[in-house]
This record gives C-alpha cells, structure tokens and sequence, in this order.
C-alpha cells in the first residue's frame, strides 16, 4: 500500500497524506526534490511553456521512442557547464545507478568494489550487474570496511 500523498504548491516540503483515517498535514522529508525547485514559479512556469508546446508525456522511453528535444539541450547545456564533450541525463537516480556502476566497473580492468552490507538497492543492483569482484562489509561499520580494503589491497588484482 502507498501513502496517498497530494504536494502543496508554495509549501514545500509539506503535503497532505490521505490516510484511512482522514486527511493529515504531514512534512516528506524523503522527496527526490530536495531543494524544492519542482515548485519554483520558474520551473513550472517553463513546464507549462513547454507542455502547451509539445503535450505532456513522454511518448515512451527514449531508446523506443526517441528523446524529445529539450532534453538534447539540456544535456549539452550541462556538458558545457561541466566542461565536458557531452551529458547524459537519466531518467531517475535508480537507472543511473543501475546502469552507471556496471559501465564504468566494466571499463575497469580488475575492478573491485566495495560496497556497503546497506546500499540502496540500485547500487546493489548496479553492483551485481557489474559482474566484477566485490566485497561488502557490514552496515556502517567501519572498522570492516578498512579490513575488506586492506585485505583487497594485499591480494591484488586477481
């Protein structure tokens, strides 16, 4: 079951939670919008912009369907930004997480990573995917942790 959730515009990080219980003012301190933009006046005022433009949805995803516009640019407005030859945005911290630590362990010639008993499940699952050696050391514990990076160091590359 999900918690029915309704966001306030102008009131972040607030919401109003649906219970069976009634309506109940909650604060969601666990949000992907963690600086609030999602209601910044800018923001929507470009949503809106851009969905009288272009329709709302993303028609499917971009290796099916193409990608949309606006997403090219601000993909090469973030490559500028950072210097770099291009940008790739994701579509969720999940996917990039999923996708990203296997590419980069896959372009990593005896890749070891170490990862923490705790992760989120998209890194485990990037992790797994990675197909490389891995240790995991126990949830916070950090003391495991330089063990596993010790023990790591001593065998070297396999």
């Amino acid at each position: 079951m999900f918690a029915d959730l309704e966001r306030i515009a102008g009131r972040f990080p607030h919401a109003i939670w649906h219970s069976p219980q009634g309506q109940r003012n909650v604060i969601i301190w666990c949000s992907n919008d963690y600086l609030g933009m999602g209601q910044h006046p800018k923001v929507i005022g470009a949503m809106v912009e851009t969905a009288t433009r272009m329709g709302a949805g993303a028609g499917g995803t971009r290796n099916i369907a193409g990608t949309n516009h606006p997403l090219v640019e601000l993909e090469a407005e973030l490559a500028d930004l950072h210097g770099k030859e291009a940008a790739l945005v994701f579509t969720s911290g999940y996917v990039s997480n999923q996708t990203g630590i296997p590419t980069i362990a896959k372009l990593l010639p005896d890749c070891l990573i170490l990862s923490d008993a705790w992760n989120h499940n998209s890194m485990i699952e990037g992790v797994r995917q990675a197909g490389c050696e891995k240790q995991i050391w126990r949830h916070n514990d950090m003391a495991h942790s330089k063990s596993c990076w010790r023990e790591s160091r001593a065998s070297g590359p396999s």
